[in-house]
């Protein structure tokens, strides 16, 4: 497994455990700029982006940019090598979503001018590209949509509603509500916020088929 990233928003202490892996390369690239792997490539799973909404509002070109040509670039290597591709996709393809809960069908209710729209916007045009290579180029492409996904490592102060929930646990703070949740979940009339998680390793499990 050779996996690529530039750091920008996560550590390198994410991937340290793996450093004495014989059967795994780190390669500090950014995708954006250029997405070379020496030798034999049999898949390329394209996950890069920020995807938390600190971040992202943070780093709005580099998220348009990780959506279109990253996304172009992971493509060209997928074309060169001859590899399988799969493309990480997120349940904001759907917008702010006025149907509950959204079927493949559900083309979605976006604002493409919005604060969310950098992310909003280039996970559709990301998917369009990889249809298209699957189309006009024979490219070997599949698309996942992953919801509101959580596992080890993610920072205390990642914004996501579940480790902002488990870091004031830790620290004994009072469980508040998270912006994130509040803003762009739906409920029902009573009130509660509806908000649906996923456990990283079904997301894996899934993912590989």
């Amino acid at each position: 497994m050779v996996c690529l990233d530039n750091f920008l928003t996560s550590t390198p202490a994410n991937v340290a455990h793996l450093d004495d892996r014989e059967d795994f390369q780190f390669i500090r690239s950014d995708l954006t700029e250029s997405a070379h792997v020496p030798g034999r490539v049999d898949a390329i799973l394209h996950l890069a982006s920020p995807a938390s909404p600190v971040d992202y509002l943070k780093l709005p070109i580099h998220t348009l940019k990780a959506g279109a040509v990253g996304t172009w670039h992971a493509l060209e290597l997928a074309k060169e090598k001859k590899a399988q591709f799969l493309l990480a996709s997120i349940s904001e393809v759907y917008g702010d979503p006025q149907v509950h809960p959204q079927q493949e069908s559900y083309w979605g209710h976006v604002n493409p001018i919005g604060p969310r729209s950098v992310y909003d916007e280039a996970k559709p045009y990301a998917e369009a590209m990889t249809t298209a290579y699957r189309t006009s180029e024979g490219v070997d492409t599949a698309v996942v949509r992953i919801f509101n996904t959580y596992g080890p490592r993610m920072r205390p102060d990642d914004g996501r509603a579940i480790p902002t929930f488990i870091h004031q646990a830790l620290a004994g703070a009072p469980l508040r509500d998270v912006p994130e949740m509040s803003a762009w979940s739906p409920t029902w009339p009573t009130g509660r916020s509806i908000w649906r998680t996923c456990w990283l390793p079904p997301n894996i499990e899934v993912s590989q088929k």
